[in-house]
Order: C-alpha cells, then sequence, then structure tokens
C-alpha cells in the first residue's frame, strides 16, 4: 500500500481523481447542460414562480412588494435584473438561477481544494452537488434557495483563500457576506462560524495584531451591513427611515413565527418532501405529471436523492470523528456548518419545506466525499473506491435527469421510481 499523505501534504503518486482539470471541466459542462437543457421549454411559471416572477417585477419597479416584505429583497433584485436583459418570459426568470446553480458546482470545487488539498474531495463533492436531482430542479426555477446558497458559497471560498493563502480577498468575502444576508436567513448561524475559524487560523499564524481585527471588523461587520442596506436602497429612497425598516423586519419575525401548514393553499404537495427531521433518513419522491398514457409519461419529480442523502449523516459523524482524532479545526468546520445550517433549520418555530434542504447539501457532500476518502485510504483500492462512487453518482444523475426535466420518459424504464412517488399533481 502506497504511504497516506496528511491533511496538508499533496500526494507524491498523481491521479486523474486528485489534479485532473479535464475531469473537473467535464463535471462542470454537465452540471451546466442538465440545469438548461430544455428548461426555457416550459412557458408556464412553475411553482412559486407564480408569486416570485411578478414580485420580482414589483420590486424591481416600486422598490417593495407585499409579498417580500417576508424576505430580503435580493433575490427578486437578480430576477428583476434579468427579466429587463432578456424579457418577462422564461430565459428572464430562470437564466440567473441557472448560471448561480452551475456557479455553486464550482465552488464547492474551489473549497474542497482548499480544505482538503490533494485528495480526491473537491471532484467527489462537486460532482455529487452538479447532479443532484433536486439541485437540479431548484436551479431550473426561481426559488431564492439557489442564489443564497451560492453567495454564502461565495463568501466562504473568499475567506478561506484569506485564511488558507494569504489572498486579499477579505473585502471581497464581506461583500459576499451581505450578499447573503440580503438574499435569505439560513446562515446566521454559520456566517460567524466560518469568522471565528478566520480568526482561529490567523491567530495559529501569529498574525492577529490589532491591524487585522480592524481589518476584519470593516470588512466583515461594516461591508456586509452597508451592502445589505444597499439592497433596500428603493426602499429607502421612497421615504422608509432606519426605525421603520427595523420594525418591518420585527413585523416579518412575528408573521414568520405564526405561520402554519394550514396557511399554503399546496400544502399536501409539500407535505410530501418530508419534515426537516426526515431529509436525510427517509428516501422522498413527489412532484407534477404533465402528460401520461399507456407507454410513456413526462414528469418533473423532486426527490431527497435517497441513495447518497442517506449516507450523509454517518459522513458527518465520520468526518467529526476523523476531526476529533487529528485535532484539526479545518477538518471540523464542514461538519461544524452542516450542523450550524440544520440547527437553525430544526429550531424555526414556522413550516420549514423540503426546498430549504439545498441550503445544506454542499456541505452534506463535502462530509460525504470526506467520508469515502477516508474509507478509501484503509484499502489497497483507493483509486478503484472513487472510480465506482463516481460512476455510481453520474449513473444515478444520468437516471433521475428525465424525471426532474419534464423529458417524454417510458414507463417501464422509471416504474421502480414512479411507484415510490408520495404525491403527484396532474398538470
Amino acid at each position: 500500500m502506497e504511504k497516506r499523505c496528511s491533511m496538508n501534504e499533496i500526494p507524491a503518486k498523481d491521479s486523474i481523481f486528485i489534479n485532473s482539470w479535464k475531469l473537473t471541466l467535464l463535471v462542470l459542462i454537465l452540471a451546466a447542460v442538465v440545469r438548461l437543457w430544455g428548461v426555457f421549454e416550459l412557458n408556464e411559471k412553475l411553482d412559486d414562480e407564480v408569486i416570485l416572477v411578478p414580485d420580482a417585477i414589483r420590486i424591481g419597479t416600486y422598490g417593495t412588494t407585499e409579498n417580500w416584505g417576508n424576505h430580503p429583497q435580493l433575490s427578486g433584485l437578480i430576477m428583476y435584473g434579468t427579466i429587463r436583459l432578456f424579457g418577462d418570459n422564461p430565459v428572464g426568470w430562470r437564466s440567473s438561477h441557472i448560471f448561480l446553480g452551475t456557479a455553486s458546482v464550482a465552488l464547492i470545487f474551489l473549497i474542497g481544494r482548499l480544505l482538503y488539498p490533494g485528495s480526491a474531495v473537491p471532484l467527489i463533492s462537486a460532482s455529487l452537488l452538479a447532479l443532484d436531482p433536486h439541485h437540479i430542479y431548484l436551479s431550473r426555477t426561481t426559488f431564492m434557495e439557489i442564489p443564497v446558497t451560492f453567495f454564502f458559497l461565495l463568501y466562504l471560498y473568499l475567506l478561506l483563500e484569506y485564511t488558507e493563502n494569504k489572498r486579499t480577498t477579505l473585502p471581497l468575502a464581506g461583500i459576499a457576506m451581505g450578499l447573503t444576508m440580503g438574499t435569505k436567513a439560513y446562515f446566521v448561524f454559520a456566517i460567524p462560524l466560518v469568522v471565528i475559524y478566520a480568526l482561529h487560523r490567523v491567530r495559529q499564524r501569529g498574525e492577529l495584531t490589532r491591524a487585522v481585527v480592524m481589518d476584519f471588523v470593516f470588512a466583515l461587520m461594516m461591508l456586509p451591513f452597508a451592502v445589505y442596506l444597499l439592497s433596500y436602497i428603493q426602499l429607502f429612497s421612497r421615504g422608509f427611515t432606519f426605525p421603520d425598516f427595523v420594525q418591518l423586519k420585527m413585523n416579518w419575525i412575528w408573521a414568520q413565527t405564526n405561520l402554519s401548514m394550514d396557511d399554503f393553499i399546496n400544502r399536501d404537495f409539500l407535505k410530501a418532501g418530508g419534515t426537516p427531521a426526515e431529509w436525510f433518513v427517509i428516501p422522498r419522491f413527489w412532484g407534477e405529471q404533465r402528460l401520461l398514457n399507456n407507454a410513456e409519461g413526462m414528469f418533473i419529480l423532486q426527490c431527497n436523492n435517497p441513495p447518497f442523502r442517506l449516507l450523509v449523516l454517518p459522513s458527518i459523524l465520520a468526518a467529526l470523528g476523523y476531526a476529533w482524532k487529528s485535532r484539526s479545526a479545518r477538518e471540523l468546520l464542514v461538519p461544524l456548518l452542516f450542523a450550524s445550517c440544520y440547527l437553525l433549520i430544526l429550531l424555526v418555530q414556522r413550516p420549514i419545506l423540503s426546498y430549504s434542504s439545498i441550503v445544506l447539501v454542499p456541505f452534506a457532500y463535502l462530509a460525504l466525499a470526506r467520508a469515502v476518502t477516508l474509507t478509501a485510504m484503509r484499502t489497497d483500492r483507493e483509486y478503484m473506491v472513487y472510480g465506482w462512487f463516481l460512476f455510481a453518482t453520474f449513473i444515478w444523475g444520468a437516471y433521475m435527469f428525465p424525471l426532474v426535466s419534464a423529458r417524454l420518459v417510458p414507463l417501464s424504464l422509471f416504474r421502480p421510481i414512479l411507484s415510490q412517488v408520495r404525491y403527484m399533481v396532474n398538470i
């Protein structure tokens, strides 16, 4: 067996699974293809697009709208920008999410290289995200979970470039933090956790000076808050004062805590996605049936990617165990990010719907990829393990793609999945 490398070493033996940019580029191309293919053929508004698209137009035109008082409005402004650019049509509605969903795959690869250098984690985690059926589905629509996940991954990547490679990316990380805050509130625990990690790494190098602390205060406190407020510039320009803004946010918190599943018209469809406690434990399939005859059908299904997400919680435990054993803050970061986001979701006093699980998926797949590499390194067939795992990822993604993208499929081939669907809406 070849000598294994430590976390910070590059293995002596090169491998297509570790240092091949060609394979990485292939994964990114696949990510773009499955998010683009046929998405503009669906001319009608899907799911929450019936609310989000009109609201984006109103918020871009008037600076506010009733529904966007419930969430930060940056996602609506982004969509309004693409609608102005491409028109009030499927291209204008969905193009930004396609780009941000694909770019998230690139970011998880780059983050993996910084946290687990010289390993197959970057490629495996990027492949899992690229071909995750639920991430593909959400990237082809207009849910806010895609941009907020992208902005947080961008924030994490830029801050890791600062801590691990000493790049001058701290102000850029602050801007990305502000964009995250301006999109949705999933990462209120995770954002300070990354700051704590960054301070630990700087202190570990003996570079935590007064000047560095001031840099952190400006870049990771003042700058993000300014970016966050700028996303509401139209609101303030209409005469809103800062106390009015604070009251608006307090009203939002009150409204959210008083929501129940009965407040949702499509509650039966939403319940089919399961509760947060079930996302990584119980297989779930649900969605829309758009065409059906004796031999063929057309569907837009959602699922929690059972073959892989069911491995996430054991992988988190394995990653935590390895981090504890190796006394490595870097190894500990991903499991803690997953736990911090999941804890917030579990504690929130309102119904949390299945699409919220997508904000956990990047950390889930980084942990799963780490568990795969830790397992493979205990064998004398390390690269074979990587190859078979990636093969399974690609085969499953290729199999599920027609079911999440409204492709006409033979019922006989997909009956094993269709028989597991918990709730199907006829469109």
